[in-house]
């Protein structure tokens, strides 16, 4: 059986090909060119290519019958509802950061809500040709933090080919309390990639996140 990768030539669908073979795992490169090829063999579906190609990236899953993991970030309304349509017929998951540290730091966040009085500064720093702006990392930060009543103060900074970094510091009265995530390597991503899709393979359909799967590993 084989994983196939969409978007196999940009950064994480190059990386995704380096880390499946280091781990032994096959897999097939899907683009324009052999997308109507006889892909019987796949069993699962990771796609990091672009928001403008999700419809047809579901149609493919729809019509193999198998799980899509999808890591493109910066979807529309449009596109969502697309996921959530095609959910109710194959699994999906969907997330726009697939680092296991930087989720259990999302899980975290909600027990700030002592210090909802101080001031938040969220930074994030990401490669300077990364084209959404804040990440879609940031804005889920974004959201948890708006769940206990914060609004940070966010600061965006693309430079070099920096991986992703996300601080968060809080200024209270006379201390100040700092959380960060660096990632060194795209690697992480195609780890968690692989987990989530893993994690899927056992399901009927239905929509699924990274949060979902830290929740399954904590229930074992």
């Amino acid at each position: 059986k084989l994983i196939a990768i969409i978007g196999a030539n940009g950064r994480m669908g190059t990386q995704m090909q380096q880390y499946l073979t280091k781990m032994n795992k096959s897999f097939v490169c899907i683009d324009i060119e052999n997308r109507n090829n006889n892909f019987s063999d796949i069993d699962g579906i990771i796609d990091f290519s672009s928001p403008i190609a999700l419809k047809s990236n579901l149609i493919m899953a729809k019509q193999l019958k198998v799980p899509i993991v999808i890591g493109t970030t910066n979807h529309n309304n449009s596109n969502l509802l697309e996921i959530e349509k095609f959910s109710k017929n194959i699994p999906i998951f969907i997330d726009s950061n697939f680092s296991l540290q930087f989720n259990v730091l999302l899980k975290m966040l909600k027990s700030l809500s002592s210090l909802n009085n101080n001031e938040f500064l969220l930074q994030e720093i990401h490669h300077k040709n990364k084209k959404d702006s804040p990440s879609g990392s940031a804005k889920k930060m974004i959201n948890k933090l708006n769940l206990i009543g914060v609004q940070p103060n966010v600061n965006v900074i693309r430079i070099a080919d920096v991986v992703g970094e996300h601080s968060l510091k809080i200024y209270g009265q006379s201390e100040v309390l700092e959380i960060k995530h660096i990632a060194k390597s795209r690697e992480i991503f195609c780890e968690g990639a692989v987990k989530a899709l893993e994690f899927i393979k056992t399901k009927q359909k239905g929509l699924y996140n990274m949060e979902d799967l830290l929740n399954y590993n904590d229930s074992l």
